[in-house]
């Protein structure tokens, strides 16, 4: 077993938060798991579908009969719904001969402080788990037990993502979040055939051919679901690390998010390295242009002290004659 959680993550105010997060995370599975025969894969997806189906259909598919077929399709779209997540997406892709489709989701990105996660997950057709759901319909409790079940089957390939506070700064969220999910998708171990990805465009760096956006795909689609239960878990554990740090801004209870208690907290304490300086309010109360005088100011006042001791260390005055 080997740990990812160097490649996973590091936390911008220093190697104790680094450290922290090493600490937070689970162990990968040191071995590739092989690759499943495109034949088995499709058989696997006929499978899914069928049994969604069967769900679907529920105990009134008796009263059916008599329904146009347009209510019929209706009724059939509003019970995959309140089913939640399917593998209806994944097993039309499967049945095409995609037999790895990976999951792309990210978390973080409306916060005033911290980074923004993305995770790519892949969880074979044959792969079973209960209880997976858009990570924002689930407790806590229920996401850290989901992370345990994705982040230690041997079968279930996945990848994260961190990009830090003051990369969102340079960059802006958006391309933030693009970046932070072409990184989560080549960290994978291997390659997957095919990438859904939530939200309502691509990253660049992904093949249109091989990459579908599906809006609101974390209530939809399984694997979406499941990376994004993964970016979740990740940026919460590494806002607890961040909180041990700056424990006046309560990172644990709001995660970094624009809640009262938070913007009060920046108002008394203003932004620590972590806030997001181009975000409101704190673009406003504490523009970038103050930041770097701030910068230059505290530059300065080590220049002088250098300075300083530079000067008490110069040559010693020659000795007078007798």
């Amino acid at each position: 077993m080997r740990r990812a959680s160097r490649s996973l993550a590091r936390a911008a105010s220093g190697e104790e938060a680094a450290a922290a997060v090493d600490a937070a995370t689970v162990e990968l599975p040191a071995e590739q798991p092989r690759k499943r025969p495109r034949r088995a894969a499709a058989a696997a997806a006929a499978q899914v579908v069928k049994a969604e189906a069967d769900a679907a259909a529920g105990s009134d598919a008796e009263g059916e009969g008599a329904a146009a077929p347009a209510a019929k399709g209706r009724g059939r779209a509003a019970k995959l719904k309140a089913l939640g997540p399917t593998r209806e997406l994944e097993a039309e892709l499967w049945q095409q001969g995609y037999a790895s489709v990976a999951g792309v989701d990210e978390a973080g990105r409306g916060p005033l402080a911290g980074p923004v996660v993305a995770a790519a997950c892949v969880v074979p057709a044959h792969v079973e788990i209960s209880g997976i759901d858009d990570s924002k319909k689930l407790s806590a409790e229920q996401r850290e037990a989901l992370y345990e079940q994705l982040t230690t089957h041997p079968e279930v390939l996945w990848a994260a993502k961190v990009i830090e506070a003051s990369e969102i700064d340079e960059i802006n969220i958006l391309q933030a979040a693009m970046k932070a999910m072409e990184g989560a998708a080549a960290g994978l171990r291997q390659k997957p055939d095919f990438l859904l990805v939530d939200g309502n465009r691509l990253p660049k760096a992904f093949d249109p051919e091989r990459a579908r956006p599906v809006v609101k795909g974390d209530s939809k689609s399984f694997c979406i679901a499941a990376a994004s239960v993964i970016a979740k878990v990740t940026r919460d554990r590494l806002m607890l690390a961040l909180h041990k740090q700056y424990p006046q801004y309560n990172f644990a209870g709001h995660k970094g998010y624009c809640v009262p208690e938070h913007v009060e907290a920046i108002r008394q304490h203003g932004p620590c390295p972590q806030h997001r300086r181009t975000f409101a309010p704190i673009k406003t109360w504490y523009p970038l242009e103050k930041k770097a005088e701030e910068g230059q100011e505290a530059a300065g006042a080590a220049a002088g002290s250098k300075g300083k001791k530079a000067g008490g260390r110069g040559r010693k005055p020659a000795k007078g004659s007798s």
